[in-house]
């Protein structure tokens, strides 16, 4: 009977451990990004400008970070008024239930590239904050048109037009 109640408290302490180790982890779509963004000025038609400031532990940033963060932004932030171009909300407010952040972690593993039009390298910008912290800034175009579309297809979002 001691064996039993023993394993029976091992088990029971191991499963407390793995459900609390899996619940204090933020899934990436409920993660603090470190991202700023300003407009650049007034896109192609359906595209949004933005230059997005990424904090990196160095200056050899991934571009994919960039891309990510300035998808990002146009998805949970929207973008700010500046250089002739209007400020534009987000397209996601409010808590995301589980199946959205279920989606938007798929999201940012590969898909969130089909929306970035193009990136300037030309527009690189690098800023030592401290010692291993650096302030990293590409311009980079959005697709927002098609990026609403497709939130819109798989239902995260609601269309436009479904208010009338």
């Amino acid at each position: 009977m001691r064996k039993i109640s023993l394993f029976l408290i091992l088990c029971a302490f191991s499963v407390m451990f793995t459900s609390c180790g899996s619940a204090s982890k933020l899934s990436k779509a409920d993660t603090p990004w470190t991202y700023e963004i300003e407009s650049v000025g007034v896109g192609a038609d359906g595209t949004y400008a933005i230059r997005v400031w990424s904090y990196y532990k160095n200056a050899k940033m991934p571009l994919e970070v960039a891309k990510r963060n300035a998808v990002h932004a146009v998805i949970f932030k929207g973008v700010p008024a500046g250089n002739g171009a209007a400020s534009q909300p987000p397209m996601v407010t409010g808590q995301l239930s589980a199946s959205d952040t279920a989606f938007f972690d798929n999201f940012f593993m590969a898909d969130y590239q089909n929306y970035i039009n193009s990136v300037a390298n030309s527009s690189l910008r690098i800023i030592k904050l401290r010692a291993r912290e650096y302030k990293i800034g590409y311009v980079v175009s959005v697709a927002k048109d098609n990026l609403r579309k497709y939130l819109e297809d798989q239902g995260v979002i609601k269309g436009l037009s479904s208010g009338f």
